[in-house]
């Protein structure tokens, strides 16, 4: 409702309430309150599609964050950085491979820009794969906790008392059969 403001002497000042704009005054706050309904309308004539897509990068980070929880060297959710990513994420699309670090091979994704400048850099070019290094060596100290938190629940579950025998036998043996290929691959690389 349209309430008396506070004001000078005989002067009145009315305001319909606080909003997102209405610290600015009025001709503003109407303004913002215009573009919010127009965006309202622009959204609700997108219809699901539209609003699906507006999910769909927060989704990707989402899904991205959860396999790889970065950490230091501003490392973030690829498993990268702003130099790399170790899987093929828009910018970082060409496949490099480590060559000057200690560990070969780690394979590993660049932007065509990095291509034009950091790769031609050896040494610069030699920080980025100790980079690499480091991300693919917490990447497989994440996954070998991941399998062996994995293989510990198939041994706890084949442990329960109320599973048929040949279900209990079934998840003992797969147990017994899941290879901790992460661990390995840890242990091989960085001793």
């Amino acid at each position: 409702g349209m309430g008396g403001g506070m004001g000078g002497p005989g002067v009145r000042v009315y305001s319909s309430g606080f909003g997102p704009g209405m610290a600015f005054g009025g001709m503003n706050g109407a303004r913002a309150r215009h573009q919010q309904q127009q965006q309202q309308q622009q959204r609700q004539q997108e219809g699901p599609l539209g609003q699906l897509a507006q999910f769909i990068p927060l989704l990707l980070i989402l899904i991205l964050s959860f396999m790889n929880m970065g950490g230091e060297d501003g490392v973030g959710a690829t498993g990268g950085s702003r130099y790399f990513s170790l899987t093929p994420v828009s910018p970082h699309t060409n496949p490099l491979a480590t060559k000057i670090a200690k560990v070969k091979d780690i394979p590993y994704f660049v932007s065509d820009q990095f291509l034009r400048t950091v790769a031609r850099d050896r040494y610069q070019l030699s920080q980025v794969e100790r980079m690499v290094e480091r991300s693919y060596e917490r990447y497989l100290s994440d996954e070998c906790k991941n399998q062996k938190a994995y293989k510990r629940k198939l041994e706890l579950l084949s442990a329960k008392s109320r599973i048929a025998e040949a279900e209990r036998e079934n998840l003992m043996r797969k147990a017994r059969g899941f290879e901790l290929t992460r661990c390995l691959e840890l242990e091989d690389l960085f001793p």
